[in-house]
């Protein structure tokens, strides 16, 4: 885990171009996306804007099946997070040459920076009130494998530690209820699994008992709207370590247990759920390039909601 997320830090670092005014994308990210009125929503996603390097985030009516640009700067953007009320969104940016967290108002288009002092700065995530932003950051000086949890005002004062350590605390997601917060706890060499906290950082549970090497490890854990299950990620390697792991979707209660399988291993990522409960949206290797799905949280009805085969991920429903 390490080696990998050192590898992805020194890309994103690479990416450290101007941000422009106005999205302009001469993008095939979400073109031609079908209707679907029987899933409905709004899905943010991050779609790479080739020919240039970099990402942009862009807004899937799925109903309709059209694709408006949110962002398209150019820049390496990622990790965005909806406001409780769907207005703002935090995201990761390196829009400034450093990997910081931002926040953009979609009324106006204003964007705030929230963090500075360089360090990795990532997957941020809402308090239910919107008075809090949590995130993980490198911002300690140790090694791009290990992270620790920080909170911060959407305004980007009043920043806050959460966790002190030498593992990976990272990844957190905010539980509706604004009481538990999910999150990656990860030492090297040792599958990560998902654990929940105080907001404070006490309190802690394990939920997910990944067990073998770091590749199998239970990741981006994401609350369902009712805060009784989570749905996440984990890793099914195999005995070659030559060989990437193969990645599938999961469900766990709250109060951990079992886990239910969702998803048999096409490398499917990120996983969200609708403010309704009724659908997960994920990411898929689904041939030449990667796209959208939605599935139902017991794993039926899986639905290919973009065809244009472009790199995409972070599907994020808008409250």
């Amino acid at each position: 885990m390490k080696a990998r997320l050192a590898v992805l830090a020194v890309v994103l670092l690479s990416s450290q171009l101007a941000a422009c005014a106005a999205p302009k994308a001469a993008t095939k990210c979400g073109k031609d996306a079908p209707p679907h009125p029987e899933v409905g929503g709004e899905l943010l996603f991050y779609c790479v804007d080739g020919p240039r390097l970099g990402t942009g985030f862009y807004l899937l009516d799925v109903a309709t099946g059209q694709v408006r640009a949110i962002i398209a700067d150019h820049a390496w953007n990622t990790d965005p997070a909806w406001s409780p009320d769907g207005e703002r969104i935090a995201y990761v940016s390196t829009r400034d040459g450093e990997t910081a967290i931002y926040v953009m108002d979609l009324a106006d288009g204003k964007v705030t920076r929230l963090t500075h002092g360089g360090g990795w700065n990532g997957d941020p995530t809402w308090a239910p009130d919107g008075q809090w932003i949590m995130f993980d950051s490198s911002r300690d000086g140790t090694s791009g494998g290990f992270r620790n949890l920080f909170v911060v005002r959407p305004d980007g004062t009043d920043l806050r530690r959460v966790t002190r350590g030498s593992d990976y605390s990272g990844q957190p997601s905010w539980g509706p209820d604004g009481k538990r917060v999910a999150f990656l706890l990860a030492r090297p060499h040792i599958p990560g699994n998902i654990f929940t906290m105080s907001p404070d950082g006490g309190q802690r549970r394990q939920l997910t008992q990944q067990e073998g090497d770091d590749r199998a490890g239970a990741v981006y854990g994401r609350w369902s709207p009712d805060g009784s299950r989570i749905v996440f990620m984990a890793g099914e390697p195999s005995d070659r370590k030559d060989i990437r792991p193969n990645t599938s979707l999961f469900v766990i209660s709250a109060e951990g247990g079992d886990a239910q399988r969702l998803s048999v291993g096409l490398g499917d990522d990120k996983p969200d759920w609708s403010a309704d409960g009724r659908w997960i949206a994920f990411k898929r290797n689904a041939g030449a390039g990667i796209d959208l799905f939605v599935m139902r949280p017991d794993g039926s009805d899986v639905t290919r909601l973009t065809i244009d085969g472009v790199d995409k991920n972070w599907a994020r429903w808008r409250p």
